[in-house]
């Protein structure tokens, strides 16, 4: 049978199974779980229990957690949960809701990502509130909690952890993706250039910075990769996961396309973009073939993309591939030498 949290990848399918096994936390098929978790984010034992329900998107939180214990009083679990997604300075405006309006005997707050946290974003969470932080579990915290439930009888259970364990192996992967279609390939290609691309281009560290992420709804992973030193955006060179599949199912041949693009610039730098465009031209490693440099009857339009590896380009296998992106990060700061 096919995993349900294969197609149900979305935040909002992670937040209906949360509430879903807190809310069953009575059920002998679930109480293991649901006690585990309460554990583990709140150190509330069920014994303790009297009733629990759940609220999704209060405040735009996405799950809050009601825990009435035997005494009468109650505690609130407030979980904020990711996939893909980075935290964008949303949970300082969360906590202002909770410290207006939650009058609970405790409050517990979690960052739930079935994802790596990256020490930005860790530093980020952690630093929302100082009187009360938010505590983050990235898929690596989570995986103890429910690996051990992959042989559960409740279906339901049984295929969220094997799903957390093929998310947190997706995110430890070191080898090239072969596909492009599902939850756990993005994961995979992520991972893929965080842990094997960008340590091969440690001599561009002092130089380059670089960038690995989804592509927000867009069914793509990208690497951005640009010259450091500037306040202001600058362009950039992007290599996305469904421009490196391969050729054929038979053959480590790769299809490969690495884009020189332009991406929300200041109008200043239009004559600067211009000169590198014709250097573009002139250098010859990128095609500029199509390039619309007007649009709308704008003389000053921004091209999104100024040039890319020409059309049908392809390379043997992985070690070429690396040395392909090697080759285009040189000519991108050749080309770039200049740019103030």
């Amino acid at each position: 049978m096919k995993n349900l949290f294969d197609f149900a990848t979305r935040e909002l399918s992670q937040d209906a199974f949360l509430r879903w096994l807190f809310e069953n936390y009575d059920d002998p098929e679930l109480r293991d779980a649901a006690g585990d978790l309460l554990q583990e984010f709140c150190g509330i034992d069920l014994d303790e229990v009297k009733d629990i329900t759940s609220k999704a998107q209060w405040c735009n939180i996405d799950v809050v957690v009601r825990i009435t214990l035997q005494d009468n009083t109650t505690a609130e679990l407030f979980i904020e949960d990711k996939t893909y997604s980075q935290e964008h300075e949303q949970l300082q405006r969360y906590d202002s809701h909770i410290d207006q309006w939650c009058k609970s005997d405790r409050i517990y707050k979690i960052f739930y990502k079935t994802d790596v946290v990256r020490a930005d974003e860790e530093t980020r969470v952690k630093g929302a509130n100082g009187i009360n932080p938010w505590r983050v579990y990235s898929i690596e915290k989570i995986l103890p909690l429910f690996e051990k439930y992959i042989g559960a009888k409740n279906l339901i259970l049984r295929q969220y952890a094997e799903h957390v364990v093929h998310v947190y192996r997706a995110t430890q992967n070191t080898a090239m993706p072969e596909g492009n279609d599902s939850h756990i390939d993005y994961l995979k290609w992520i991972a893929y250039f965080e842990k094997t691309v960008k340590p091969q281009f440690s001599e561009y560290e002092d130089r380059c910075a670089f960038f690995v992420t989804k592509a927000g709804p867009y069914p793509y992973v990208y690497m951005s990769i640009w010259k450091s030193g500037y306040d202001k955006k600058v362009p950039t060179l992007e290599i996305r996961s469904r421009d490196c599949l391969p050729k054929d199912g038979s053959s480590a041949e790769r299809n490969i396309n690495i884009r020189f693009l332009c991406y929300d610039m200041p109008v200043g730098d239009i004559p600067q973009q211009q000169e590198l465009i014709e250097k573009i031209r002139q250098n010859g490693f990128f095609d500029t073939k199509g390039m619309v440099l007007q649009r709308g009857g704008k003389t000053n339009y921004f091209p999104k993309q100024i040039g890319c590896l020409p059309n049908g380009t392809t390379v043997a296998n992985e070690e070429a591939f690396l040395k392909k992106l090697k080759d285009s990060i040189g000519c991108y700061l050749e080309l770039m030498q200049d740019w103030r």
